[in-house]
Formats: C-alpha cells, sequence, structure tokens
C-alpha cells in the first residue's frame, strides 16, 4: 500500500512540476546572449535594460557577448539552449532577419527555432552625406544619381550589414544607381564620408549621432514609416520621393523555441514595464533608439514583416554575402 502512494505521489509531483517550475522561474541568473563584441551601441543599451530586468526579477541578468558570422554564432547557442527562460537572445537584424534569408547552409529560422519575447528599441536608419556633397534632399540625390548612375558612392558596416541593404533597398525603389563601398565597421565607413572618399552613409542613428549634432556630416532624412521623434526636422524617405521605403535597426529579446508561453509572457511584461521607465526611456532615447516595448505576438509579426522586406530585395536585386 505504501508502494502505491508513494508511487501516486511521485506521479502527481511530476505532472505538477512544470507549472511550478514556471511559478518559481527565474531560479538563476538569466543569460542574454548579445551577438557582437562588447561596446557598441546593441551591448550598451542591451546592459542597460538587462539591469533593469535585474531589479524586477531579482536575479542577475548578465549579458554574454558571443560575436561571429553576423551574429549567427551568438543565436545558434539561444536555439540550442534548454528553453527554460534562462537563456535569451538579443535579436537584431541581422541575426533575425538578414542572416536566415541570405547566408547559405544557415542552420535555424528565427520563427521555427526561436521564441519572440518582445522588441525593445528602433532607431531610424538616417540617409546621412558628406557636408560639401551638392545634394539637400531625396529629390536632388535621385536626381543627381539618375544623371551621373554609378558614380556617386555609399559606404557601409559590410556585405550584408542593415547600412548595406538600407541603401540596396534605396537604389531598387528609386530606380539609381549608387555604388556601394563596403568597410569592417561603421567607425571607417563614417570616417571616409566626412574625409569625403564616399558621398553617402544610410545608417543606423547611434554611431552618427553625434557627428550630425556637430556638423560633421549632414542628415538627409530617415528610413522610418513616420518621421522620428529623434529627429523630427527630417522627412522620411517614403515622403520625400521613395514610395514604399523603410528601414529601421531595432533590438529585441527571443527565447529558444517550446520556452513555455508563461515565462514568454511574464518576459514581456517584464521588457515593457522597463524600457518604459521614465529613466532608461530618456538614456536610450539618449543614445539614438526609441523604446518600443511589444507583445511576443506583436513582435513576431514584425520579424515576419521584416524577413519578407529582406526576401523582396534579395529577389529584386540578388544580392548575397556568402
Amino acid at each position: 500500500m505504501a508502494t502505491r502512494r508513494t508511487a501516486l505521489a511521485t506521479l502527481l509531483a511530476t505532472l505538477a512540476s512544470p507549472a511550478l517550475a514556471q511559478d518559481a522561474w527565474p531560479t538563476r541568473p538569466i543569460r542574454v546572449i548579445v551577438p557582437f563584441t562588447p561596446g557598441g551601441g546593441t551591448d550598451v543599451m542591451m546592459r542597460l535594460v538587462a539591469q533593469g530586468l535585474s531589479n524586477r526579477f531579482g536575479q542577475q541578468v548578465v549579458v554574454d557577448n558571443v560575436a561571429g558570422a553576423g551574429g549567427t554564432i551568438g543565436a545558434m547557442q539561444v536555439v540550442n539552449a534548454q528553453p527554460d527562460g534562462h537563456t535569451l537572445l538579443c535579436g537584431t537584424p541581422g541575426s533575425i532577419a538578414v542572416n536566415p534569408v541570405m547566408q547559405a547552409g544557415i542552420r535555424y529560422h528565427p520563427l521555427r527555432d526561436l521564441a519572440p519575447v518582445a522588441q525593445l528599441t528602433d532607431s531610424p536608419i538616417v540617409l546621412v552625406a558628406n557636408k560639401d556633397f551638392p545634394v539637400d534632399s531625396v529629390a536632388a540625390l535621385i536626381a543627381l544619381a539618375k544623371a551621373q548612375p554609378g558614380v556617386i558612392n555609399f559606404g557601409s558596416a559590410g556585405p550584408g550589414s542593415v547600412a548595406h541593404l538600407s541603401g540596396e533597398m534605396f537604389c531598387a525603389l528609386a530606380g539609381v544607381q549608387i555604388t556601394h563601398v563596403p568597410y569592417r565597421g561603421t567607425s571607417q565607413s563614417l570616417l571616409d564620408l566626412r574625409a569625403g572618399r564616399i558621398q553617402l552613409l544610410f545608417e543606423n542613428l547611434p554611431p552618427v549621432m553625434e557627428a550630425i549634432a556637430l556638423g560633421h556630416v549632414k542628415a538627409i532624412a530617415v528610413g522610418t514609416p513616420q518621421r522620428s521623434d529623434l529627429l523630427p526636422q527630417l522627412p522620411t524617405i517614403a515622403e520625400a520621393g521613395v514610395p514604399g521605403y523603410v528601414s529601421s535597426s531595432y533590438m529585441g529579446l527571443l527565447a529558444p523555441a517550446r520556452t513555455p508561453p508563461e515565462i514568454v509572457r511574464r518576459l514581456a511584461e517584464a521588457c515593457a514595464a522597463v524600457v518604459q521607465d521614465a529613466d532608461l526611456a530618456a538614456r536610450l532615447r539618449g543614445l539614438g533608439a526609441t523604446p518600443t516595448p511589444t507583445t511576443p505576438d506583436a513582435f513576431r509579426g514584425f520579424i515576419g514583416e521584416r524577413i519578407a522586406d529582406v526576401t523582396k530585395l534579395v529577389e529584386a536585386t540578388g544580392l548575397s554575402f556568402n
């Protein structure tokens, strides 16, 4: 009889354990993988958010930099992690929209192998020019590019970067030929823009924010669907002459697929509360990012739209960086 009672108790405990584990979550420090080297804009912003989450959960949220292959190595570590809410990915355009489309042989798909938790921030892509370049509007740039096909250059942080794709999207939608010049990072492309060796960048706001403020480069338009409150004086590229143009850089959290929905929900609610905190929101805006809290379903839909945008661009232009 005692054996039967013991067996029944064990069965009940087994059935109850997933719920109990979710109620107790988090039971240890949470690891957030940032798939880039330390010190960049994404790393700095994620560490601010991680501190807020640490305070909220009463458990340390640790940022772990796992760089390589454009974010793929870090993403794969999360794909292969236990789906218990203790390992998360800081996702950006490369790891969750660009690489799955443009890298041959990639071993994950973000909407199959990862569970979107919440978008955290959005930063406008800004069309910036050398301060002496004789163009001050999108319309003037299109006219000059059509008159001199292939003569104007735009730089990027490298093939397949968000800056590269943003420039190629502009060319495709505007019907112009502007020559892409790849660099090994944004800092070098910005130096060459200021020196006049290239004329344009389609760059994420944070790395060019100071150069714009100091007048070292001139900002012409932003890639967001609506005007950005970070640069309210600038038109969008779409309203300025390229209908349908949308490009921004974003940051969000994703968990391994099969992470319990209750844990995903609790994470999303915590993220929303943290990025809407007045002090943290001000610090993020100071870095060139707008806090953008979302639900898991909304973030999933957003990722699907961005993947579709990259797919259409690749199909239209034949772009590849393999």
